[in-house]
């Protein structure tokens, strides 16, 4: 019984950890998309105020950026409308995306928006597999690379912020045949702006990379630490269900604020007598399986304390009709199946109550009290 015990608490908890990676993909996903709204919030919002003149860049090609970026958010309301976002595919298609779109405002706005290289990298790092990062990172270095050739002969280029002006190539390449500007021009530009340009950037990327993912690894690291010391701290170690540390905490704190609140105690029946008779072992075994059996009707609403050495409470949140009926009865029948394997009979003693959160200790003092009502019409009806 106890290595069967263990297996159902081993496949529960694998169960539950995957249901928990799959939420937090399509959590992580909805972060990023959260990041897709701010961008288009943040370009509107200065594209606006480039049109009115309050900043002194070329409107024409700054509203080519905005619409060439409002073009790539296409792809990302379809996705969020029509597709499951704990797809393993979409987190490297939002950020492709946002590598291109980040690269598409620095190719127009050059200098003005450098800085937008390291969003990619912001919103990779949330994801819990490290390749994320990386290949974010190696498509940002892309993306830049080719911003900044496509920027140098169409957008603002890098020489406006050493000139102070906001000027194209062209303006600059037709005052220069013009004669009104003296100097030379560089004879192979793309290989300066690759490799004076986009390798300086790209190293800065990768200082940021690793910096971001030694920050993951250690938050990572972190939470598995207080996550598994809150295990310890709220869990019954022999039972795995929630211990009486936890069960003190919620009564006092969570459960007085729920509107409606069912209490279902349950005993193991003579467990003195095994112990005596077979050892404390065997008794450990027939309280670990009338855990198991608690443990396989727990879930977010309905969970599970162990209070006492055999005694074990259920509190059910806004119970529905005939629901606790249900619990009740369907413990009886996996304690009667289980009873069935065994050379030691195994029952429990039962008692429940009913009421208002706010009245918690009285709806769990009731329960109790009609458990042991129960066990003594149980041990009399024996004699």
């Amino acid at each position: 019984m106890i290595e069967e015990h263990r297996d159902v608490m081993m496949e529960n908890y694998q169960e539950k950890y995957k249901k928990e990676l799959h939420q937090q993909e399509i959590n992580s996903n909805i972060h990023t998309l959260k990041g897709f709204f701010w961008i288009f919030v943040t370009i509107l919002l200065l594209w606006l105020l480039t049109l009115v003149r309050i900043f002194i860049v070329d409107s024409r090609i700054f509203t080519m950026a905005a619409g060439v970026s409002a073009v790539m958010g296409i792809p990302v309301l379809y996705i969020y409308k029509k597709v499951d976002l704990s797809k393993h595919w979409v987190k490297y298609v939002f950020l492709t995306l946002i590598c291109m779109i980040s690269a598409v405002i620095a190719a127009f706005l050059s200098f003005h928006a450098v800085l937008i290289y390291v969003l990619p990298l912001l919103l990779a790092v949330q994801y819990r597999e490290r390749m994320t990062l990386w290949i974010t990172y190696v498509v940002n270095d892309v993306t830049m690379a080719v911003s900044m050739v496509t920027g140098f002969y169409h957008g603002i280029c890098d020489l406006n912020m050493l000139l102070g002006s906001n000027h194209s190539r062209d303006w600059y390449m037709e005052q220069w045949m013009a004669g009104t500007l003296h100097f030379g021009i560089e004879p192979d530009p793309v290989f300066v702006i690759l490799f004076y340009g986009a390798l300086p950037r790209a190293v800065i990327l990768l200082i940021f990379t690793i910096i971001l993912r030694y920050i993951s690894i250690t938050s990572h690291e972190d939470a598995q630490r207080i996550a598994d010391l809150t295990y310890r701290k709220e869990t019954d170690l022999g039972t795995h269900v929630y211990n009486k540390n936890k069960y003190e905490e919620m009564i006092n704190d969570y459960y007085p604020q729920v509107d409606r609140l069912a209490a279902i105690f349950w005993d193991v029946n003579n467990l003195k007598c095994v112990n005596d008779k077979y050892g404390h072992a065997v008794g450990d075994v027939l309280i670990q399986t009338l855990s198991s059996v608690l443990y396989e009707l727990s879930t977010d609403r309905r969970k599970v304390y162990r209070i006492g050495g055999d005694e074990f409470v259920m509190l059910i949140e806004n119970p529905v009709e005939a629901e606790i009926q249900s619990m009740i009865e369907s413990v009886n029948a996996a304690l009667q199946e289980k009873d069935g394997r065994g050379e030691i009979p195994i029952s429990s003693a039962v008692g429940w109550a009913e009421g208002c959160g706010m009245d918690i200790r009285k709806i769990v003092n009731e329960a109790d009290a009609k458990m042991y009502e129960n066990k003594k019409r149980e041990k009399e009806g024996r004699r």
